[in-house]
């Protein structure tokens, strides 16, 4: 179970309720500031005085005042003239980290909304009536308005909602469990849809699943170092203390412990070998290994150092309010402001992707070098398993991983930077947080399919040394599970659905937990 209280949620809490189904309940404690917030609301909405969203016009025509008797008809058209979503859908699991992101923001208790709305948010999601939301509308600017719009009519009983797999209207998916639509009061249209709550549970998701990329990262390039006996000099702790990055100490680790299974590797790392030993000078015999394996601890070091500071500013973000104006109890005050701007999740959006592209690049990269035979040290080419140039072994697969490479490099464009005005240049600067949230989200899923296509690669290698010795125990391992999936390529067969196997496991629980050594804490998917 899941208690939401607006301060305490972590990425990992939201992710194991959208993937293992834990209930979301309203802390005790938050009910009673939410009732004090919103009691506040109801004596200042008779007031004359005009207080933005309570008892005027939204954005440039806030300079109206809303008769007493119209309050509730001016939420729900607030809905209504923003429902304007279009695009995809987003997925349910996307669907719930976006509608546990809203509640817990709101259970803050400054945002002047009844308790009894949050908790028929929550009674959906927990008894899984979606609502539909449109991946297409938000500049992150007021908050991400459109998509939280299309949520928000699903507890009025518009607009359709997934039960179950099932499309039905909103109301009667509500009432097949046992729950009825609210009539929305002064403050609580603006309340729900006001804030960033959509590009935050995108992005808390995707910087759970980054951490995980980051591992099989880590334990990809210690098979690679194995299959093209890579110097293990390059991880040594000594040259990454004299850097100070505290990631790129972790990666030169983390792949150290692989490694530390083959026991070849494992003498030499442990007595030391290197530095004042000469290497060999010998025709075609270079003295260090390619960037792709060399600098592996500061690529994806950077990476790591990257990730902790997403990682922060998500979780802080998960847990603030950011609707306008916020209401504050204590101090009778209900004050205007800009919380609803997305700039820190769209620049760490922006920041995160780019680096998930750059491992994309080192992926591709890597598979590259098992493929080359010019650089392979002695695999045949483009690793076939049977006569080459009758058979062309993973050529195919080479071709897309350049494509989703490729394709990744175009999605690194910073969406943080490209503001555009609108709302009669009321927004006069936007963040674009949620166009730069869905953006990672879609490189994800590239890098999951770059990785397959490595994963492929690397055991196909194994198989073409003919010597199970290249692999330690952990490679051993790994081996055994992808050959599970996929079975070794001695001619020329489709392979695609190799890699849509491949990178589903990749991203099973139990794949992670077999292979990654604790790392991620949180493993992905049952």
């Amino acid at each position: 179970m899941l208690i939401l209280n607006g301060h305490t949620l972590k990425l990992h809490n939201l992710w194991q309720a959208v993937y293992h189904g834990d209930k979301c309940i309203i802390n005790p404690d938050s009910r009673v500031l939410m009732k004090k917030s919103r009691d506040l609301v109801e004596r200042l909405a008779s007031e004359p005085r005009a207080i933005y969203g309570i008892n005027t016009g939204f954005g440039p025509l806030s300079d109206t005042r809303i008769s007493e008797d119209k309050l509730e008809q001016h939420q729900l058209n607030l809905l209504h003239h923003l429902s304007v979503g279009q695009g995809e859908l987003y997925t349910s699991i996307e669907t719930k980290a976006i509608m546990i992101a809203r509640a817990n923001a709101l259970v803050r208790g400054y945002s002047g909304i009844r308790e009894e709305v949050v908790e028929l948010l929550l009674n959906a999601l927990n008894q899984n009536v979606l609502p539909e939301i449109p991946s297409e509308g938000s500049v992150g600017a007021s908050g991400d308005l459109v998509p939280l719009a299309h949520m928000s009519r699903l507890l009025v009983g518009l607009g359709y909602a997934r039960v179950d797999g099932r499309r039905l209207p909103a109301k009667s998916a509500l009432e097949e469990k046992g729950l009825s639509p609210v009539t929305l009061k002064c403050k609580e249209g603006l309340a729900l849809v006001n804030g960033t709550s959509v590009m935050t549970g995108l992005m808390a998701l995707a910087t759970v699943e980054s951490a995980c990329i980051l591992s099989w990262m880590e334990f990809l390039t210690s098979c690679l170092f194995q299959i093209l006996y890579g110097e293990p000099e390059v991880l040594c702790e000594q040259i990454h203390r004299a850097r100070g990055h505290r990631g790129q100490f972790a990666v030169a680790g983390m792949i150290t412990e692989y490694l530390l299974s083959h026991p070849d590797y494992a003498k030499e790392i442990k007595e030391h070998h290197w530095g004042t030993h000469r290497k060999p000078v010998a025709p075609g015999v270079e003295i260090q290994d390619p960037y792709s394996l060399r600098c592996s601890p500061q690529i994806l070091g950077a990476f790591q150092d990257a990730y902790w500071h997403v990682e922060q500013v998500v979780t802080r973000e998960l847990n603030a309010s950011t609707d306008n104006p916020l209401v504050f109890p204590d101090t009778q005050t209900v004050i205007h402001g800009g919380n609803f701007y997305g700039q820190h999740v769209s620049m760490v959006s922006d920041y995160l992707r780019i680096g998930l592209v750059k491992l994309a690049l080192l992926s591709e990269r890597q598979t590259e070098r098992l493929m080359n035979w010019r650089y392979n040290i002695g695999l045949p080419p483009l690793l076939s398993g049977d006569t080459p140039g009758l058979n062309s072994g993973m050529a195919g697969c080479q071709l897309l991983a350049t494509s989703l490479a490729a394709e990744a490099r175009i999605l690194a464009t910073p969406a943080s930077v490209q503001t555009i005005p609108t709302n009669a240049n009321n927004q006069d600067i936007v963040s674009m947080g949620t166009i730069s949230a869905n953006m990672t989200r879609k490189v994800l899923q590239l890098l999951w399919k770059l990785l397959a296509i490595e994963s492929i690669a690397l055991v196909q290698a194994a198989d073409l040394r003919d010597n199970r010795n290249v692999m330690g125990r952990d490679y051993l391992t790994f081996y055994q599970l992808i050959r599970e999936v996929s079975q070794p390529l001695k001619e020329d067969r489709p392979l695609y659905e190799d890699i849509e196997r491949v990178s589903r496991l990749l991203q099973s629980e139990d794949a992670q937990k077999t292979c990654l050594r604790g790392r991620p804490p949180n493993p992905l998917k049952p």
